[in-house]
């Protein structure tokens, strides 16, 4: 049954989060205000010099090989998305929430989706341990505010803090193998014929894995299930750009446009003929939740997260949330506070807290520092109410070899099979594989619930529909937000030698030699960098249709901007010398890079819808690469060479 959120309340004493379940209303907080989180969460957090909130958490990232899921019988979970005993879980259910009725909570209403897609949720969090109230306040500024009478179709149960070890043996009993020590979320979705989704979390006190990234799962399954597109994304007003984390959603589509930069929906609109002839977008937050590695004063998040040395005419600073960020005179440090161990900022003892450091990692010991800020502080006109149509979709691709800084796919198969095999690389040390392997995620997101094959055959009779061509109404391109020729064929980093012929190590700004987070020298190597301000060009040159002239990649057949138009028309300078292939590599190895990544991308297509409801019709997507004729290495040399230059 669903519930109303302005009824939960009750007048009993108790506070109703569901028909079945209430808890003692003296233990709870409901939807508290920011002055609230200030003085309850004193004890966690520095204030910088620039006024941001800085908190900690002991868990750096999401975790989403921790991710289970309760489905009904007749519904098929997709590649990589692993079931869980729906016996098993429903009494874990039963038991985290006895202990829920006996724990202080915040519990919060709120909105995931702008207007034309909203969907009503209520957030529960333990805070036994008040650190864990972080989780909330975030989540406070994430999501919209609730509306009255708006009813809740989505419940998230967050328990941060070690269950009591009552609890444990409890759940040892029917579950042996559970581990008190390994975080958990378990979403239960055996409710969606009803339009109910819960998920319940156990021992996450990362914001990101307790309450962006479930709620958002939850939401974008509902969407799927209404015939909407899910979009791991940042937009504007008429362009999505999707990517991996760490490939520039946020990046390239932070600034005076901005409305989205990580979650949004896609609304088909068919014609008279059952045709899609345009599609909507619909923004999922309402602030941005970003990546603060490298950040520098030129980057264009900094004016998001400088926002809070700002104030208005009252004196009033706007609310800027940050976590993990290396800040000057402060170090992170573990401590018992109520009862509870955590990890929080310290001010260095004699000293003042000075600005945050975001090319500095030695003291949070991750890159993933993050920081939230509203959208309306970047694009004042943020929330105006006016309709968004799609006219461009982009991918953000990381590759370090022979990918191009930025191609157009007008196949609408290949779109499809591009979309559905987004690439990037590992490039942390601290990963569970190597740096530089190559990985591969549908759409470049684990957030689905369902199988790919759904949304694959949305998007493929969309861009079929709209038509990707010169005279269609949808440009789809990928940008590359890594390197041409930094990597050799094995993911190996090709180092570039000094004179002696020894590798040149990185130096930061004080001169000193730069590790990874592994404690490994980083070296300088001989590829040629895309740079955000290379990005940001291209990105806009195709998105707003200025590129006139193209050229067709000798092997694939997609679309390369003419680097001559760039550099004479576009002032992108150097720009056919910089990214020349043959800068590099041989056209023996280019030969070799096209027959690793036509084997790679095939096999991955063919796993990941193997067995799938629409598997016969994708079978054009899924063979989209063997179709492929790479052409002799004396035809690529003259490619190259005629388009590019001699090297």
């Amino acid at each position: 049954m669903l519930e109303s959120a302005m009824t939960a309340s009750m007048n009993d004493g108790t506070f109703s989060l569901e028909d079945d379940i209430r808890l003692d209303a003296s233990k709870v907080t409901h939807n508290p205000d920011d002055d609230f989180y200030r003085e309850f969460l004193k004890p966690y957090y520095v204030l910088t010099k620039d006024g941001q909130f800085l908190f900690a958490s002991t868990q750096a990232g999401r975790r989403p090989d921790r991710a289970f899921y309760m489905v009904p019988e007749d519904y098929p979970l997709g590649t990589r998305q692993r079931p869980f005993d729906v016996e098993i879980g429903k009494a874990l259910y039963d038991v985290a929430l006895r202990y829920l009725r006996t724990a202080r909570v915040i519990v919060q209403e709120g909105i995931q989706g702008e207007s034309g897609y909203e969907v009503g949720l209520r957030v529960t969090t333990t805070v036994e341990n008040p650190h864990s109230a972080y989780i909330a306040w975030m989540g406070k500024m994430m999501i919209f505010p609730p509306k009255e009478n708006m009813h809740v179709h989505c419940f998230n149960y967050i328990i941060p803090e070690p269950l009591p070890a009552e609890y444990v043996r409890e759940i040892q009993e029917f579950w042996p193998e559970y581990d008190p020590k390994e975080p958990i979320t378990l979403y239960d979705f055996m409710d969606m014929k009803n339009d109910v989704r819960r998920v319940l979390s156990l021992g996450i006190d990362y914001f990101g894995g307790a309450y962006k990234k479930p709620n958002l799962t939850m939401v974008w399954n509902r969407g799927e299930l209404d015939g909407l597109i899910s979009y791991h994304a940042g937009c504007t007003t008429d362009r999505v750009l999707k990517g991996l984390s760490g490939t520039g959603k946020t990046t390239l589509t932070v600034g005076p446009e901005l409305e989205q930069d990580d979650a949004c929906f896609g609304r088909p609109v068919l014609d008279s003929s059952g045709n899609v002839d345009s599609v909507e977008l619909v923004g999922l937050e309402a602030a941005s939740f970003a990546k603060s590695e490298g950040l520098v004063p030129g980057s264009p998040e900094w004016p998001g997260l400088m926002r809070s040395a700002e104030t208005d005419e009252g004196g009033k600073r706007p609310i800027i949330l940050a976590m993990n960020i290396d800040c000057e005179n402060v170090d992170f440090v573990r401590k018992t506070i109520a009862d509870y161990e955590v990890l929080v900022p310290e001010v260095e003892e004699g000293k003042q807290a000075g600005s945050l450091q975001c090319t500095r990692y030695e003291k949070s010991g991750t890159t993933n520092g993050r920081f939230i800020f509203l959208f309306s502080e970047l694009n004042p006109g943020w929330g105006s109410g006016g309709k968004k149509w799609l006219r461009s979709e982009s991918l953000s691709y990381k590759r370090f070899d022979v990918l191009e800084p930025m191609l157009r796919v007008t196949d609408p198969a290949m779109a499809t099979a591009m979309d559905s095999g987004c690439e990037s690389i590992i490039t942390s040390a601290i990963a569970a594989q190597k740096v530089g392997t190559r990985v591969r995620s549908y759409a470049a997101t684990d957030f689905m619930v369902g199988e790919q094959s759904r949304q694959a055959l949305v998007k493929l009779k969309m861009y079929r529909d709209l038509g990707l061509g010169p005279d269609g109404k949808l440009v789809f391109f990928i940008n590359n937000a890594g390197f041409v020729g930094e990597y050799d064929l094995h993911g190996d980093q090709i180092r570039k030698l000094d004179e002696n012929g020894e590798p040149v190590p990185e130096r930061d700004d004080r001169g000193e030699v730069e590790r990874d987070m592994a404690g490994e020298v980083k070296y300088v190597g001989q590829g040629e960098k895309v740079t955000v301000q290379d990005s940001k060009t291209l990105v806009h040159l195709a998105e707003h249709r200025k590129i006139e002239s193209w050229i067709e990649n000798p092997i694939y057949g997609y679309l390369l901007p003419d680097p001559r138009e760039l550099e004479e028309r576009h002032g992108m300078k150097d720009f056919a010398r910089r990214f020349n292939p043959l800068r590099f590599y041989s056209p023996t190895d280019i030969v070799r890079f096209a027959e690793r990544d036509i084997k790679e991308r095939t096999e991955f297509l063919g796993n990941l819808f193997k067995g799938q409801n629409g598997e016969d019709e994708l079978r054009d997507v899924m063979r989209v690469w063997e179709k492929v004729t790479i052409p002799s290495e004396d035809e690529l040399r003259e490619f190259y060479e005629r388009h590019y230059g001699v090297p």
